[in-house]
Parts: C-alpha cells; sequence; structure tokens
C-alpha cells in the first residue's frame, strides 16, 4: 500500500509497532533500543528514501527480509512502462498489536508511485484509492461517516465512508459468499448428526426393550421411561459438542495460523462455545424424543416377550 508517511504510521499508532529500524552505521535492528527510538528512526529513514518502504514480520518470516534489503516486484496492478521491476527499500518492520492487522503487509511512500504514474514510468490510474480517517474520542462514528459523504455527495467524485471493518470485509467477500457456504455446510453437519442420534438412540431403545418391560411390571410409568432415554440423548449431545468445542479451541492458534492471510482475525470467542453447546442440547432434545416415544409407547407384555 502507498501510504502518506507523514501521518499513516500516527493513524495506526494503536494497531501496530515498529520493532526494527536501521541504525546509523549498519545493517539494521533495534539492538535493545527503546519502542520509540525504533520507531523514530524507522520514519526517519522512509523520509529520507523515496524507495523506503515498512514490511510486517510476517513478510520477513515468509521471504527473509531484512532492513537494509532491496526488494525487486513486478506489479500487475501499476506495471513499469519498461516491463522491469519495482525497486524497494525495507527501512523498517513492523508488529501487530491487534488480531486483525494482518502481519504480511508492505507499506511504502505514496509519491514514489504516484511520481512514476504521472511521469509515464510507471501505468496505472493516477489519485487516491482510499482515505483513513480516525474519530476523535467522544465523537460518533456514524455521525462522522454521513458528514463525510455529505460534504461530497454533489461532487464530481463521490465517497463511500464505511469502517475499517467492514472494508476488511469486502476483501474476504471477494472469495464468494463465505456466511452462506459455513451455513450451508453447517447445516448440513447438525442435520446429519440429528440423524446420527436418533439411529444411536433408536438402536439403544430397541436393545433394552426387555428392560423396559422389566420396568414397567415394576411399576414405573412411561413418562419416567421416556425422560430416561431423553437424558441419555441430551448427555450424549452434550459429550460430543463439548470434545468438539475443547477441539476447536485447542486449533486455534494453528488455524488463524493457516488463515491469517485470508482472517487475519480468526479466533474461537468464548460466545460461540456458548452457542456450540446450546445447538449440540438442542440436537440432544430433537435426536431423543422418537425413540423416549418409541419407549413410551410399548406395551409391558411385548416388552416382556422381546429379546432385545
Amino acid at each position: 500500500f502507498g501510504v502518506d508517511e507523514d501521518i499513516f504510521f500516527d493513524l495506526y499508532a494503536r494497531d501496530v509497532e515498529i520493532v526494527e529500524a536501521a541504525r546509523a552505521g549498519d545493517g539494521g535492528g533495534s539492538n535493545g533500543a527503546g519502542a520509540a527510538d525504533v520507531r523514530s528512526r524507522a520514519l526517519t529513514a522512509l523520509a529520507g528514501e523515496k524507495r523506503g518502504c515498512i514490511i510486517g514480520t510476517g513478510l520477513q518470516r515468509d521471504f527473509d527480509w531484512q532492513v537494509g534489503d532491496t526488494v525487486p516486484l513486478i506489479s500487475t496492478l501499476f506495471p513499469m512502462a519498461d516491463g522491469s521491476a519495482w525497486e524497494f527499500v525495507v527501512v523498517g518492520i513492523y508488529e501487530p498489536l491487534k488480531g486483525n492487522v494482518d502481519d504480511r503487509q508492505m507499506f511504502f511512500r505514496y509519491d514514489y508511485l504516484a511520481d512514476a504514474v504521472d511521469n509515464g514510468i510507471a501505468m496505472g490510474p493516477p489519485g487516491v484509492g482510499v482515505y483513513y480517517v480516525n474519530v476523535a474520542a467522544g465523537y460518533d462514528p456514524d455521525a462522522v461517516i454521513q458528514s463525510i459523504d455529505g460534504m461530497f455527495a454533489n461532487g464530481p467524485l463521490v465517497t463511500k465512508t464505511t469502517t475499517e471493518a467492514a472494508f476488511q470485509a469486502t476483501f474476504v467477500s471477494m472469495i464468494g459468499n463465505l456466511p452462506k457456504l459455513v451455513g450451508t455446510v453447517g447445516g448440513a453437519v447438525v442435520v446429519a448428526v440429528v440423524f446420527s442420534i436418533i439411529n444411536t438412540m433408536l438402536m439403544a431403545a430397541r436393545q433394552r426393550i426387555h428392560e423396559v418391560g422389566i420396568l414397567k411390571a415394576l411399576g414405573f410409568r412411561n413418562g419416567a421411561l421416556a425422560r430416561l432415554m431423553l437424558m441419555e440423548s441430551l448427555l450424549l449431545a452434550l459429550l460430543g459438542g463439548a470434545a468438539g468445542a475443547l477441539l476447536a479451541k485447542l486449533i486455534e492458534a494453528p488455524t488463524a495460523a493457516v488463515l491469517s492471510r485470508f482472517f487475519p482475525s480468526y479466533a474461537v470467542e468464548g460466545r460461540t462455545l456458548v452457542v456450540a453447546m446450546i445447538v449440540a442440547a438442542v440436537i440432544g432434545i430433537v435426536g431423543g424424543l422418537w425413540p423416549a416415544w418409541s419407549i413410551a409407547r410399548v406395551q409391558p407384555t411385548a416388552a416382556l416377550r422381546s429379546e432385545g
């Protein structure tokens, strides 16, 4: 992303921290320097080098780029007119402070891109695509959004202001209707589990017909036997749900690492686990209704004649 280096990292002071920058006379590294000093050196180097860029720790890890390296990139969006590569010099490395910040981004000076396009060195549309705005404390973001769009409503270039979360969601939507896909797969799984519970409990009910006849002969009422079968189904579903929720939490970190390129804020939240257990309970109850009803309606004499 080409950014205004004078203010961009001030806008994101609470979201990213520059952890590595070049020192005078060496190839880089913080060498125990304070965060403010590292940040200052990186931004000073960025201001002094038109080709300068600051990369995330993810890019450093994936490509082994270090402070001071010159990185050639061939772009398909803004290609060089002669087909050569853009050149960027790494002057700093940032680390995300929040889960929704991607660590595989590179921020460089916008004037490097703009001047190349204006002078015909690179090809691509001129102008700025996105402006970032911080909302001051105490102000309503919705009111700020409406005010900004209202200022340009009648202008030649109409703005579409939105929150950053919604802006990031547009990139996720590019891979398709993800909520519908996840909902469809999840719905199919729920239906399959319901039928599995029903089948399991029906088998359990058939195998216990003789015992049910004995209990009925001893005076147990149909409602009590139905409740026992229903509780067994509920317990079975809750145990399975708890195992699934525990597994989801255990693999949260490795899954987030794999999906971070597309879903940097992936996490298994506590409310998601609560919803999962509620769904498991509902499945257990629904899956046990039919077996419980079949147990309740069987006649004691028929049950005693059964061999299970």
